[in-house]
């Protein structure tokens, strides 16, 4: 498979630690997925690791990654006012539920109903080819990336930088297919202990190709 060659190329060219992620969405799960529930921005650290992990409307931990991932529509009644609630006094990551209102009606919407599981897995490790190819890298390597991928064609990506890591890291560039790239919302960078040099970059699959074949010829590879 194509993707298991691209894993290794990127990684030897990048310098990575550990690989990229591939991230599928699929009525069915992974035959090879690891048990369990969890978070979306953990389970993108396992992936990255070396796990294969099903994230489910069952299987995934925190419930606005449920909504934001389109697995599960967006709190309403109480868990809406709890939600508000966690968002504005707890998390305080927006200071007034108008903020939040404002911030999620002016951001892409959710890909809500498109599937049962997004398969989250080592791009080397993708049973079928992915939707989205995640890269956590550094700034050098994430400049790399974005060079590589606009030399083809020098358009610029389209990105949303506000929001939710699951919003930024896979819904958005499900939806929208323009590569993005994520700095992570404060509070899951801070409990899942990313490095403070890291940061996501997101590549929908159908560009990774021209990206890979871009290594030989330009400076952000190995001209």
């Amino acid at each position: 498979m194509v993707w298991q060659e691209y894993s290794k190329r990127l990684r030897e060219v990048l310098g990575l630690e550990g690989s990229p992620i591939a991230v599928s969405y699929s009525m069915v799960p992974s035959s090879e997925g690891k048990p369990g529930k969890y978070l979306v921005c953990q389970a993108l650290l396992d992936a990255r690791g070396g796990a294969i992990i099903n994230l489910s409307k069952e299987s995934c931990a925190c419930p606005g990654g449920v909504w934001h991932l389109g697995l599960g529509p967006r709190p309403s009644g109480e868990g809406d006012k709890l939600l508000k609630k966690f968002l504005v006094e707890g998390e305080k990551l927006f200071c007034s539920i108008a903020t939040f209102h404002r911030a999620m009606s002016l951001t892409t919407s959710p890909p809500l109903g498109l599937a049962e599981y997004v398969v989250l897995s080592p791009l080397e490790k993708a049973e079928i080819a992915p939707d989205l190819v995640v890269f956590l890298c550094n700034p050098e390597q994430a400049c790399r990336l974005v060079t590589l991928a606009t030399y083809p064609d020098g358009i610029p990506p389209k990105t949303e930088i506000v929001g939710s890591t699951c919003h930024m890291v896979i819904a958005y560039p499900l939806v929208s297919g323009e590569l993005n790239i994520s700095l992570l919302d404060y509070t899951s960078r801070k409990y899942q202990s990313f490095k403070p040099e890291e940061l996501f970059v997101t590549i929908p699959y159908h560009k990774l190709p021209g990206l890979v074949g871009s290594i030989d010829v330009c400076s952000a590879g190995m001209a």
